[in-house]
């Protein structure tokens, strides 16, 4: 059936051919649609097979077809780009070596250019062009940045008309650029505020497009773990940029988690950007970021009232230890031991595994000595902060060096046996200590 309407086809070619006059003339060479005489039944009847078989998937069979009219009569159709486009991605997607895929991508490309040339839309064409260059030459960097040039090129023609797609691939090029240092830090950052101003103004347009909405979640998140680290970069970039963006809770979500990720905490940028967010969209982690920068200052109350707004608007109970915890450091900070201790046994009752509160509870007993100067033996609390040091190793082995370091500090200020023989007391002998601890130990001596 198939053979037979091919047949067909080739026939109704010919008649139209007959209407042509003998002498043959390419259309690439006098720039008609399908060039004259003989070379036009040549350009119509290759068009047409072709075309039949890209239809039916054929396209091994379909392809000596098709460059006959790309190469003859480039005018004749804009299909032959549109079908050109398909043909090698199938073949890239089929390439066995890395030469082949080479010389397809070249191919690719040299078809984009011929669509340009011919038929225009440079702007959208350059953006289909820049996806494909990237997706099927990622492995290689002049690719890349050829992929990059004509990313950007097409979004400075189409601007807010981009497609998500050229707007996601573009910043990814931008990212990858700058891992392997063939962009500066500022041109990455002025890309992620172009890309981002464009799909800003589209979500404005449609607010419910979770297409839109999850594209932006994935550039954000791209551009946080991956993105420029400099401090001084990002703040010089953004101080600017939140100075008209104070109530646009999306771009306060990202600087916050962008600063916080590199560690630029002690900015007043990210405090600033911090407390705009929690007023505009009170979550645990905007409660967490004003809570982390007030502690880094100093402010341990304020940390500790932010603390428990994290705390209050937190769902996810494993989170609620690291909260728990930071309200511990608080307390400790404000020599509140006795609240300080039970924060950090609430941490410690969500993670059991988490040496961290066990430490801090050692460094509380440690620092008790004036506190607990009434006990018989006031030194007997440094037996108590080596046995929380002991813990935090046992049920974490990340802190083993950290909790070493300290049961070696704290073991040489354990009472000598002579200050224990006038207290009756004797080595491995079960021994309780009052004050705020209020906890049983062994006995053991430094001597």
């Amino acid at each position: 059936m198939k053979n037979l309407l091919l047949k067909r086809l080739v026939l109704s070619a010919f008649s139209i051919a007959l209407f042509f006059t003998v002498n043959g003339q390419k259309g690439i060479e006098d720039g008609s649609k399908y060039g004259h005489g003989e070379d036009s039944i040549r350009c119509i009847r290759n068009l047409s097979l072709y075309r039949e078989y890209v239809k039916h998937n054929d396209y091994n069979v379909a392809l000596p077809y098709w460059k006959i009219v790309f190469d003859e009569c480039p005018k004749s159709s804009k299909n032959i780009y549109l079908d050109g486009v398909k043909l090698y991605r199938y073949l890239l997607d089929k390439a066995q070596t890395e030469e082949r895929k080479a010389d397809l991508i070249d191919t690719l490309m040299i078809v984009y250019d011929r669509r340009i040339k011919y038929f225009g839309e440079k702007g959208n064409v350059l953006g289909r062009q820049g996806v494909d260059l990237l997706k099927y030459g990622r492995d290689k960097i002049e690719y890349i940045e050829q992929a990059y040039k004509y990313l950007n090129e097409s979004i400075e023609l189409r601007k807010i008309k981009t497609s998500q797609a050229v707007l996601g691939s573009y910043m990814s090029a931008s990212i990858i650029l700058f891992q392997f240092e063939k962009l500066e830090a500022d041109i990455v950052i002025k890309d992620y505020l172009k890309v981002t101003e464009i799909i800003d103004k589209l979500i404005a347009e449609k607010p419910n497009d979770s297409n839109l909405t999850g594209l932006k979640a994935s550039i954000d998140e791209n551009f946080v773990k991956d993105g420029p680290g400099d401090c001084d970069k990002l703040i010089e970039f953004f101080s600017k940029e939140i100075e008209t963006k104070r109530d646009n809770i999306e771009f306060l979500r990202m600087l916050t988690s962008l600063l916080r990720n590199r560690e630029c905490t002690e900015s007043a940028l990210f405090y600033n950007s911090s407390k705009d967010l929690h007023k505009l969209a009170p979550t645990s982690e905007s409660a967490l970021n004003i809570a982390i920068l007030a502690f880094t200052s100093g402010k341990y109350q304020e940390a500790a009232n932010y603390y428990l707004q994290a705390l209050n608007l937190e769902a996810i109970n494993n989170k609620k230890a690291d909260y728990y915890f930071g309200l511990a450091a608080c307390n400790s900070e404000l020599n509140n031991k006795v609240k300080a201790r039970e924060y950090a046994r609430k941490a410690s009752s969500i993670r059991p595994d988490w040496g961290e509160p066990y430490l801090l509870i050692g460094k509380l007993y440690a620092e008790s000595l004036d506190d607990c100067s009434s006990n018989t033996l006031p030194k007997a609390v440094y037996w108590a902060a080596v046995d929380m040091f002991m813990k935090a190793k046992m049920v974490d082995p990340s802190v083993e060096e950290k909790a070493n370091r300290n049961i070696l500090t704290y073991t040489a200020y354990f009472p000598n046996k002579e200050e224990a023989f006038f207290q009756d007391v004797t080595e491995g002998e079960t021994y309780s200590i009052g004050c705020w601890i209020n906890e049983t130990t062994k006995a053991r001596f430094n001597d």
